[in-house]
């Protein structure tokens, strides 16, 4: 998972100790870095693959007429050879199947979109069932299952379940139910009576728990749903000024959901007021780019902004631009992070995870095809100079590194273990590794390791993605939230 100031972490790090502008959602363990418990992820900095401005201008000046037509949230049509490619890049995760590689969204994102893995599929599912129904449902007490709360895990896999028809019933189905509602208590306990300390996890987490009981029909208290009101309110989502997109877009999500299921309906005309009023923080956070908040925030955005029935045309043009800045980067290549994927693929279908409330798992979908490998005619020999930086540490750390060109940060750091008296520790989430520790020192409770690019651009991708240029220098700060 990465580590970045961004809510990212979120999506990438459903259960992170932090979250980042998601990552958002780092995010989710969010696609990101992992970000305080306050925060989202999910999704922070390196800036994302540059699309061509001449394809993205291209397409944007083709969308400007139909901008003046869009008053809903639709994103132009993409073409289906790109959505088969994004697909493919997800079949060598079906078959990673240790317990810490396992991912329920990677299962969620197929089932919602236009592609399938065919029979990796089900076994993928019964991986997941081995694993939560197992290991999560294995705590016997409810100290046991604090000590590390699960929720945005167990989340994620109760999303898998309705996204293969299957809703929490019988025995084992009840114990998932009532200890995700368990965590809900807890958190809410946490963010406390006047609403002014924070979740244990995030509100990310929160929000996602909340739909995941949605989609399976299952109320949960006025109580647990007017922390969340609370914060979409008084602009909880909010870090050192900025919005955080994955965190807002997740709790427009459960709100949507509940809305469309009538599960609280003394609260109904708050939820509705809650969802403009996301709607309208989210249209405010789009780029000159067309990204709303960065480029991995806004497939959790888009999936949102497609539940709203609202006929506005600044949303429609706004989402219009938004899918025309996704494409350019679709086009050249650029998603690489697995689950950026899992979110995007069910936005290039037009679906959202609201529509596992009733999904439709008879809908035909094309069978992917192992990507065809080109070996390469000639191996690059070429060395990188890489400067790493730790200003977090007495003494500071500096040291310039040499790696073959194309090596990720990962590998940056290791070379830097093996030859220069680096040291550092990385815990696994879903999202891949997440930094705790460097120098020896490890992140405390209300800090985490941010990724910068010299002098002061926070990496929007973890250790495992960031593929550092010649001369770059890469700090890692250690920061406070």
């Amino acid at each position: 998972m990465r580590n970045s100031s961004e809510n990212m972490s979120e999506q990438l790090s459903w259960d992170s100790p932090a979250g980042t502008q998601v990552v958002t959602g780092c995010g989710q363990e969010s696609l990101c870095n992992a970000s305080p418990r306050s925060r989202s992820c999910f999704l922070p900095a390196a800036q994302p693959p540059a699309p061509a401005m001449g394809s993205l201008g291209a397409l944007l000046f083709l969308l400007g007429s139909l901008g003046a037509l869009a008053d809903v949230c639709e994103i132009p049509h993409v073409d289906s050879q790109l959505v088969e490619r994004m697909g493919q890049h997800l079949l060598p995760w079906m078959n990673q199947i240790s317990q810490e590689q396992l991912n329920p969204s990677i299962y969620v994102g197929l089932r919602l979109s236009s592609v399938q893995a065919g029979d990796m599929e089900a076994f993928y599912l019964h991986s997941l069932k081995l694993k939560y129904q197992q290991n999560i449902l294995g705590c016997t007490s409810s100290d046991d299952c604090k000590t590390k709360p699960p929720m945005g895990q167990l989340a994620l896999y109760m999303l898998a379940l309705r996204a293969n028809c299957e809703f929490a019933r019988g025995h084992k189905g009840d114990r998932l139910v009532s200890q995700l509602k368990r965590f809900l208590e807890d958190e809410k306990k946490a963010i406390g009576h006047n609403h002014k300390d924070y979740p244990y996890v995030s509100y990310y987490q929160y929000g996602l728990s909340i739909l995941a009981l949605c989609v399976h029909q299952k109320r949960v208290h006025d109580s647990v749903v007017k922390k969340l009101l609370y914060a979409v309110e008084h602009d909880q989502h909010f870090y050192q000024g900025t919005l955080s997109v994955d965190t807002e877009a997740m709790a427009g999500l459960a709100f949507a959901c509940l809305e469309r299921s009538n599960l609280n309906p003394n609260l109904r005309n708050r939820i509705t007021l809650a969802i403009r009023t996301a709607i309208g923080k989210i249209l405010k956070t789009q780029t000159s780019e067309g990204h709303f908040g960065h480029v991995y925030s806004s497939p959790l955005a888009l999936q949102f902004l497609m539940t709203s029935p609202m006929r506005d045309m600044e949303l429609g043009t706004a989402c219009l631009k938004a899918g025309a800045a996704l494409l350019a980067i679709l086009k050249d290549r650029g998603f690489q992070n697995v689950l950026m994927i899992s979110t995007l693929l069910p936005v290039l279908n037009h679906k959202s995870y609201v529509d596992l409330i009733s999904p439709d798992c008879q809908a035909p979908r094309v069978v992917l095809e192992p990507a065809m490998e080109i070996p390469s005619q000639t191996q690059s020999s070429d060395v990188i100079r890489v400067t790493l930086k730790v200003p977090s540490v007495l003494p500071p750390y500096r040291h310039v590194i040499f790696v073959p060109a194309g090596s990720s940060l990962e590998d940056v750091l290791k070379k830097a273990q093996e030859l220069w008296g680096f040291t550092y520790g990385t815990k696994a989430t879903l999202s891949g590794p997440y930094l705790t520790s460097v120098m020896g020192k490890e992140a405390g409770e209300r800090e985490f390791w941010q990724l910068l690019r010299a002098p002061d651009t926070r990496l929007l991708q973890g250790i495992a993605e960031y593929t550092p240029k010649d001369g770059e220098t890469i700090e890692l700060r250690l920061v406070s939230w």
